[in-house]
């Protein structure tokens, strides 16, 4: 370790010098699936952060009453644990489904009567809207999804909802669109990236999985599960989501420290991967947005070279840049993508120094295309604004 990063852990984060190196390590290695908040799980979101990573970060780097900003928030997990953790918190994504569950995160139903009273006024708009429902406009790929009756209510709730902007009931409607659960709305298919599983679940051998399911008993159960574990939250702290671009936009106040995890070079689809809930809130062409939330390399080193400046003119004076990355490699640089970060924000972009850089191994069990190609490992990197 080198002296700076012995003084500025000791000054700053009250850690130890001889412990600051395993501060994090194996904090995250188990499932945080039966201890994190379950609002965490209101939708499904493939490569997002998991939890207690977040919060590992979040409370070792900042402090309460801190401004955080996520400029690539995703399913919203810094964001949320930010909050939990009495941060003010800023998040931001171009994808509307990011933009949607992340909002519903930060502004929460926090009891069950008041999300029923918003349900329940929603089924009533749902029932007047369903009859003008044509099937015959919506895209063949969609509609092998559902039985008719199903998809006719999905439709309808959704474009309520989203009309109303109640992105928390909206966001339990996109976490129960497709499974092969009885408790979701579609045929049999996966979780996370929708494709059908009509070979493992033959129609003639479950019939069930391919009868109506009506929508609002779903949805109840599903709110009910969302809220079954939270957390005590400051409703006076600042809590902000956007749709920016994240290479250009700078929030009306300076921030304590960036937190986020950006795409890693086209690894991951966002825009195929959640096309069918992109469907749902309005983006039919998930070819187009993946361009932009999902760039290729050459796209994505001029978008992150961007970033870095605009990000010296939001940090305060000694702020934090914590960036969460994946190993890929770097053809243009011949080098993986940590190694890239460093040296544009040290050398080429400049006015940033490394603080602090942890790599860990991803589990297999943790990556959504288990035994594929893609990121073998993470590195945690903390830069200091000069």
């Amino acid at each position: 370790m080198n002296n700076n990063l012995v003084s500025y852990s000791s000054l700053f984060f009250n850690i130890p010098k001889e412990n600051f190196p395993k501060c994090l390590v194996g904090k995250w290695k188990n499932s945080a699936v039966h201890s994190e908040s379950t609002i965490h799980q209101i939708s499904p979101y493939i490569g997002k952060m998991k939890s207690t990573m977040a919060h590992e970060i979040i409370a070792t780097f900042t402090r309460e009453n801190d401004v955080i900003y996520d400029p690539f928030c995703g399913s919203g997990t810094i964001a949320f644990e930010a909050w939990k953790l009495n941060r003010n918190i800023i998040a931001n994504d171009l994808s509307i489904y990011a933009y949607v569950i992340t909002h519903a995160k930060l502004f929460p139903y926090l009891s069950l009567k008041k999300a029923f009273d918003e349900i329940n006024a929603a089924a009533k708009q749902a029932k007047m809207f369903i009859p003008s429902v044509d099937l015959r406009k919506i895209p063949q790929w969609v509609r092998l999804f559902f039985n008719s009756k199903t998809l006719r209510e999905t439709i309808a709730w959704s474009q309520i909802l989203l009309s109303k902007e109640s992105y928390f009931i909206l966001s339990s409607l996109l976490g129960i669109l497709h499974h092969q659960r009885p408790g979701f709305l579609s045929y049999p298919s996966s979780h996370t990236v929708p494709y059908l599983r009509e070979k493992k679940y033959p129609r003639n051998l479950y019939p069930e999985l391919y009868q109506y399911r009506p929508v609002q008993e779903r949805l109840e159960k599903k709110i009910e599960r969302i809220l079954k574990r939270v957390p005590e939250l400051n409703p006076k702290l600042k809590r902000q989501c956007l749709m920016r671009n994240a290479s250009d936009f700078i929030p009306n106040q300076k921030v304590n420290a960036i937190i986020t995890s950006p795409p890693y070079m086209r690894q991951l689809d966002y825009g195929r991967d959640n096309r069918l809930r992109l469907w749902f809130l309005g983006e039919k062409n998930w070819k187009s947005l993946d361009n932009i939330i999902s760039p290729h390399e050459s796209d994505f080193l001029k978008l992150f070279k961007s970033c870095l400046k605009t990000w010296q003119n939001i940090l305060l004076p000694n702020g934090l840049c914590i960036l969460v990355v994946g190993d890929t490699y770097s053809r243009q640089y011949k080098m993986k993508l940590p190694d890239v970060i460093v040296r544009m924000a040290t050398k080429e972009v400049g006015g940033y120094s490394m603080i602090y850089k942890y790599t860990e191994l991803i589990p297999n069990d943790r990556r959504v295309r288990r035994g594929c190609n893609g990121s073998l490992t993470e590195t945690i990197l903390v830069f200091r604004k000069d």
